[in-house]
């Protein structure tokens, strides 16, 4: 945190909700792992954000909130 103060970075991934926190005090960007999986959705460079946050849950062991995923789910199907 002390480093992306001094150096205000365009973004800041972080996906620990008390960094994020942290974080916005201090009027840093913030993103995380599901932003990045949107974007890269957005611009073609992956084709299913529901195969690649199973690909982090199952391999990754990465939580993802239901809800959260489900909500993921409707960007996808938005676009």
């Amino acid at each position: 945190m002390t480093l992306a103060l001094e150096i205000r970075p365009d973004v800041l991934l972080l996906d620990e909700a008390e960094g994020r926190r942290v974080a916005g005090l201090y009027g840093l960007p913030v993103t995380g792992i599901i932003g990045l999986l949107i974007q890269a959705k957005r611009e073609g460079e992956i084709s299913s954000l529901a195969e690649e946050m199973d690909r982090l849950r199952e391999e990754g062991n990465f939580w993802i909130q239901d809800a959260l995923y489900r909500r993921v789910l409707e960007v996808e199907m938005d676009e």
